[in-house]
C-alpha cells in the first residue's frame, strides 16, 4: 500500500498554526492536566533534600538516578497524578488541535472518560514491545548493540497510536497499534529525524533559559530559586509536551489523508 511522504516543514507549519489558533484553550488545558502536576512532583524532587551539585564537585549519574527513582517510588502518589493528567491532558489537547469537526474544549473533554483506557492499554502495550529488547540483553549481553536501535525504531513506529484513538475513533489498542505502524511505513527514518530534532532544540532552547532565569533567581534567596526553577522545568515540559501532541495531530492528518487517485492511462 502507497503512503505519503513525510512533510516535516508543513507538520510543523500545521502544528505551530493549530496552536496559535487555539492558544487561550491550549493553555488552559496545558496548564490544568500538565503544569499543575508537573510542578508539584518537581518542586517535591528540588525540596526531597537530593544533592544534584554532587557536594560541589562532578554529581555521580548512578547514585543521582538511583535517589531519584527512589524518591518517585516513595511518591508514587504524584507520579501517578503526573501519568494521569498527562494521559487526560493528551487526549483532550489532541482533539481540541487535531479533529476536523473542531471540537470545544467541554467535547474533548469528553472524550477523556471513554478513550483514558484505550490509551491507558496501548501506552502499556507499546511500553511492554519497546522494553523488551532491554529485557533480552539482559539475558543475551550479545544482543546489547542492536538494543538501542530496535527500542528507537519500535517507539517511532507506534508515536501515532494515541493519535489513532484520539482522533480516529479507533478504541481498539491493538489495532490502534497496527494503524501506526501502517501510516509510518515508509517515514520512520524522517519521523525519527523529526523528533530527534525537536528533542536536541528543546535541550539547547533549555539550557540557555535555565542559565538566564538561574542568575535571575539565584539572587531572589533560595526559597524563590526553588520555586522559580521548579516552575522553569514545568513549563518547558509543558511546552514540549503541547507542541509534541501539536506535531502528532498535524502528522497523523497528513499521513492519513487520503491518497490523490491517478487516472489510468488508457494508452499504456
Amino acid at each position: 500500500m502507497a503512503n505519503h511522504k513525510l512533510d516535516m516543514g508543513r507538520a510543523w507549519t500545521q502544528a505551530t498554526g493549530m496552536i496559535g489558533a487555539n492558544r487561550d484553550l491550549v493553555s488552559v488545558l496545558a496548564g490544568i492536566f500538565l503544569f499543575l502536576p508537573l510542578f508539584v512532583i518537581i518542586y517535591a524532587l528540588f525540596t526531597s533534600g537530593i544533592d544534584f551539585s554532587g557536594g560541589g564537585g562532578e554529581p555521580d549519574p548512578q547514585k543521582l538516578a538511583a535517589q531519584i527513582n527512589a524518591f518517585l517510588i516513595e511518591k508514587w502518589w504524584a507520579l501517578l497524578i503526573v501519568v494521569i493528567g498527562q494521559i487526560c491532558g493528551g487526549i483532550a489537547i489532541l482533539a481540541l488541535l487535531g479533529d476536523p469537526l473542531r471540537p470545544t474544549v467541554r467535547e474533548a473533554l469528553e472524550r477523556v472518560p471513554r478513550l483514558s483506557l484505550p490509551v491507558i492499554g496501548m501506552q502499556l502495550l507499546v511500553g511492554l514491545f519497546t522494553q523488551a529488547p532491554s529485557l533480552i540483553s539482559n539475558v543475551l549481553p550479545a544482543a546489547s548493540l542492536v538494543t538501542l536501535p530496535v527500542t528507537l525504531y519500535l517507539t517511532v513506529k507506534f508515536s501515532l497510536a494515541s493519535a489513532v484513538i484520539v482522533l480516529g475513533r479507533q478504541g481498539n489498542p491493538v489495532t490502534a497499534m497496527r494503524r501506526s505502524w501502517a501510516l509510518t511505513k515508509g517515514n520512520s527514518f524522517r519521523l525519527f529525524a523529526f523528533f530527534a530534532a525537536l528533542i536536541v532544540l528543546s535541550m539547547v532552547i533549555g539550557l540557555m533559559f535555565m542559565l538566564i532565569i538561574g542568575l535571575i533567581l539565584s539572587a531572589l534567596g533560595e526559597w524563590a530559586a526553588v520555586i522559580g526553577n521548579a516552575a522553569f522545568f514545568a513549563v518547558l515540559l509543558t511546552v514540549f509536551y503541547t507542541v509534541s501532541y501539536a506535531l502528532t495531530a498535524a502528522i497523523y492528518r497528513q499521513l492519513s489523508e487520503p491518497l490523490p487517485e491517478v487516472e489510468a492511462d488508457l494508452f499504456a
